[in-house]
């Protein structure tokens, strides 16, 4: 009786289990393992002086994408990021781009993005922290941001629409806050031109506390070496000082695309206008005008990029952080110290690290040619030309020219299998006389492996 009873049960458990409708996720997989060894005069620390030491370090970077997809209309997807910004750099600590020593054992993980996508023939909506980047090549903005972005294709053009807020700070949520507004449209003319139009707002009315120490006529220090000031009328207590950001700023964007004969062009020419504070004007321009074409068996590159400065500077995204810009990297320039290098990870150094470039802009001119000599081996050759658009006495700027440097570099890459690469790439840079006479010349190379999949 009993072993019935438990017969019947056991039928009753799975025929309740077969009436809840069963949810299939197709699970996906992405991912990228990269590690180099860099040896150079300026990647590990940016500064251009005299007599400058030379660095060697390894970097390693693992970078895991998942993707759980119910269906043709729904999938959440995900990205994370583990780095060792150098071998040998700390163990047993939690630390971004830690665990490199010996021994490891670090909490490094970090989350690129978390977002929802959903897919339907009416509009597509990603909702969460995405990667996002602009129409403009990514000089205005180009990172992970948390946001809604909401999209259309038609049978000859895209529209899109999107909030996203950057910063959130103080004790009100939603009062003190850095968010963008953002619209793009494009539309084929025909099969081998395209043309688009983008508008971007960006409000940023955060506060920002700073601490100014106290001062006076030192009579001593204490046990801890700290200052003793004399009570007298020279004396100014430390004090805390906050002040609320006033920024509101408007960028309109025209982007080209198209084929004329052998010969690739595209290009992007955008105007700003607002409030960069209370007291100055956002008026901020730029463009650009990029051509390739097969040549000799391979193809030729070419890209100009003009972005004001001075009292026209360009405003770029910030977080307010230590990595304080998300965009203005143009890694189309295909340069390693003279722009941002596309292998760099962590440890990130360039003459013109974002395109603001310390509110002096950027004037630079680049030529490049990739020829693969097979199917597995594959390299590329580039030259690149910078000045900033306008002198306004940086520090660095300690020269008598605004003619940042000449660069040269070279890179080959070997195919071992379809999902791996080794490789090497190398760069020497003329310095130009924005810098202190007697300046070194700067160098990098680096030798690397690359697994995707």
């Amino acid at each position: 009786m009993k072993n019935k009873k438990l017969v019947v049960a056991v039928a009753a458990a799975l025929t309740a289990a077969s009436a809840v409708p069963a949810l299939a996720l197709e699970n996906q997989f992405t991912g990228a393992f990269t590690t180099f060894f860099d040896t150079g005069n300026f990647a590990s620390t940016g500064v251009v002086e005299k007599n400058s030491d030379t660095a060697n370090y390894f970097v390693q970077r693992m970078r895991l994408g998942y993707t759980a997809k119910a269906d043709d209309h729904v999938k959440l997807v995900t990205k994370f990021e583990f780095d060792y910004n150098y071998w040998g750099n700390s163990s047993y600590v939690n630390a971004r781009g830690g665990g490199g020593a010996l021994g490891a054992d670090t909490v490094n993980m970090e989350t690129k993005s978390i977002y929802l996508d959903l897919n339907y023939p009416s509009i597509n909506a990603k909702i969460g922290m995405m990667p996002n980047t602009d129409s403009l090549k990514g000089i205005l903005f180009d990172g992970d941001m948390a946001g809604v972005l909401l999209s259309h294709d038609y049978s000859n053009a895209s529209v899109s629409a999107g909030f996203f807020r950057f910063n959130d700070k103080g004790n009100v949520l939603g009062d003190n806050t850095e968010d963008m507004v953002s619209l793009d449209a494009k539309y084929n003319v025909s099969k081998n031109f395209k043309v688009g139009a983008a508008y971007y707002f960006i409000k940023d009315n955060r506060t920002n506390s700073t601490t100014v120490d106290a001062s006076g006529d030192v009579a001593g220090v204490d046990a801890n070496g700290n200052p003793i000031f004399l009570d007298n009328a020279n004396f100014v207590p430390a004090s805390t000082v906050t002040t609320k950001n006033d920024t509101k700023v408007h960028t309109l964007g025209l982007n080209a695309e198209g084929v004329i004969g052998p010969v690739s062009l595209s290009g992007f020419a955008a105007k700003q206008f607002g409030d960069l504070t209370a007291d100055m004007d956002a008026k901020g321009y730029a463009f650009n005008v990029a051509a390739k074409m097969a040549l000799a068996g391979g193809t030729a590159r070419t890209n100009f990029l003009y972005v004001s400065g001075g009292k026209d500077a360009f405003y770029v995204a910030t977080n307010g952080g230590d990595f304080a810009t998300e965009g203005g990297q143009f890694y189309d320039s295909e340069m390693i110290m003279l722009g941002r290098d596309k292998w760099a990870t962590t440890i990130d150094n360039a003459l013109i690290y974002d395109v603001n470039n310390f509110n002096e802009g950027v004037i630079m001119g680049t030529l490049g040619y990739d020829y693969d000599f097979s199917d597995k081996i594959s390299t590329a050759a580039n030259v690149g030309f910078a000045a900033t658009a306008k002198d306004t006495g940086v520090a660095r700027h300690e020269g008598d020219s605004n003619y940042l440097g000449t660069e040269f570099n070279a890179e080959c890459y070997y195919k071992v299998s379809p999902n791996v690469i080794v490789g090497v790439r190398g760069g020497y840079l003329v310095v130009g006389d924005y810098f202190a006479k007697g300046s070194d010349n700067l160098w990098d190379m680096k030798a690397l492996v690359n697994y995707s999949f």
